[in-house]
């Protein structure tokens, strides 16, 4: 078993998710692989997988949103995205078969730190941090306990620095900005 420690926004209700084709997804999809900024796996089928996320940053909203057909509904999408520095999320409903696109809570660009279960519960005990399977603290606290030098100390002996490295990543790639948070589970 593993644990996994990501940056989440929370969720973003502001825009309403927006219903698309299989082709736009298709297109997307060779867009963004062209230009090696999908997040999922690379051998996943996004039906099959269910959902998916991929970056839109990068890109104009012009560039994007014509893949969609100029859609009202992707252009609210990826222009709150892009301001909010975030991905956006694909997903299919099995129930409708439909396929929608909305603001995903994870930051443009981010990364996530895979953790075998020992592992990350010495992390976490490094960390002063409840040793639990799940949970979450806002990025300035992240910030503030990887600070402190006796946990920089703890997690470097850990595993010669490599979790200290990538939490380090982590906290300096979210903005401050917002109300990010460190989760694990």
């Amino acid at each position: 078993m593993s644990i996994t420690f990501f940056l989440s926004a929370g969720a973003q209700n502001d825009v309403r998710p927006a219903t698309i084709t299989a082709r736009q997804l298709a297109a997307f999809r060779s867009f963004a692989r062209t230009r090696d900024k999908l997040v999922e796996q690379e051998d996943d089928d996004p039906l099959e997988a269910g959902s998916f996320e991929a970056r839109v940053c990068p890109w104009s909203l012009a560039s994007i949103c014509a893949l969609f057909d100029h859609d009202e509904g992707v252009i609210a999408i990826v222009e709150e995205a892009q301001f909010r520095g975030l991905n956006v999320r694909f997903y299919r409903d099995d129930q409708t078969r439909s396929i929608s696109m909305r603001v995903a809570d994870t930051p443009d660009g981010s990364r996530t730190v895979n953790l075998v279960d020992q592992t990350a519960h010495h992390v976490l005990d490094a960390m002063r941090l409840t040793d639990d399977h799940r949970g979450s603290i806002p990025i300035t606290e992240l910030r503030q306990i990887l600070a402190e030098p006796t946990v920089r100390e703890n997690l470097h002996q850990l595993d010669t620095g490599m979790s200290l490295d990538r939490l380090d990543q982590l906290a300096d790639q979210a903005d401050t900005d917002h109300d990010f948070r460190l989760v694990w589970g």
